[in-house]
């Protein structure tokens, strides 16, 4: 009798996260300046987890989802208890017109919190001249974990 060996991913870690509202960040005299997104707290609310594998995968479970970033998605360790992935779908696109992008980084703290930055890929357009250019955005976040290995 052949056995086979079923590969399983297992949970690294798991969080429950919220934004911050994001601020769209611009340059004026050599200086950063940046203003609120306007989007309802409530939207900025969604899960996260980290599976094991090769490669490991990040999956995001986000209603509502105003970045687009809700899958699942390969995934680097940065440092013990550091992620970053990148997010991305066909949208459609809270800050491109096309498809999104958002990169993501989150860092475990030892009290069972995470700390998070996200950056999605932005443009703005001017219609009257066609023409775009892309502009940064970023949101904080923070995050708790929920699994049993807090």
């Amino acid at each position: 009798m052949i056995g086979f060996l079923a590969a399983t991913a297992s949970v690294l870690a798991a969080y429950n996260c919220q934004l911050q509202a994001p601020k769209a960040v611009g340059f004026e005299g050599g200086q950063a300046k940046a203003s609120d997104i306007g989007l309802p707290p409530a939207s900025l609310q969604f899960s996260l987890t980290i599976e094991s594998g090769n490669p490991m995968q990040a999956k995001v479970d986000w209603p509502g989802d105003p970045l687009t970033m809700a899958g699942k998605f390969p995934t680097i360790s940065t440092a013990p208890g550091g992620y970053a992935f990148s997010a991305f779908s066909r949208g459609p696109c809270l800050f491109t017109e096309t498809s999104c992008l958002s990169q993501v980084n989150l860092v475990d703290s030892a009290d069972g919190t995470a700390k998070l930055i996200v950056t999605p890929v932005a443009l703005a357009s001017d219609q009257n001249t066609g023409t775009r250019s892309p502009f940064a955005v970023i949101a904080l976040g923070q995050c708790t974990r929920t699994d049993t290995k807090k």
